[in-house]
């Protein structure tokens, strides 16, 4: 009789022990990004932007790169949130970080050719009309 009490005391523990064992956590689901893009606008802001002193340039490109000169942050891309519905939208520059890229928020007008970073607008040259 104690034989039979200690192997069922020692089958119950081996039951309660692969029950409680903790399964393997599922992989997270990968996200994925999606690019908004708007090849008409990004044809209408592509352009070189000069501050008000022409010392600080801001070059923005249709495939979505972005050159600087003479600024203290040096962006190298750019991109939109959402598509934009008129001439003027808010697009994203980007600028490497320590860790991660970092993303600055500024308002563009397609119609008046301005750029508007950090509350400093730069403009786009305006094209002579023959």
């Amino acid at each position: 009789m104690k034989k039979l009490t200690l192997m069922a005391i020692a089958m119950g523990m081996l039951a309660f022990t692969a029950c409680t064992e903790k399964k393997p956590a599922a992989a997270p689901a990968t996200q994925v990004e999606e690019v908004v893009t708007d090849s008409a606008f990004q044809q209408a802001v592509a352009g070189e932007y000069k501050s008000a002193d022409g010392k600080r340039i801001i070059t923005v490109n249709a495939d979505f790169t972005v050159k600087t000169t003479g600024l203290d942050k040096d962006y190298f891309k750019w991109d939109m949130d959402v598509k934009p519905q008129g001439p003027s939208a808010n697009i994203n520059l980007i600028r490497k970080g320590l860790d991660s890229d970092v993303k600055d928020m500024v308002s563009v007008d397609t119609e008046e050719g301005t750029l508007i970073v950090k509350n400093e607008t730069y403009r786009k040259a305006v094209e002579e009309k023959k």
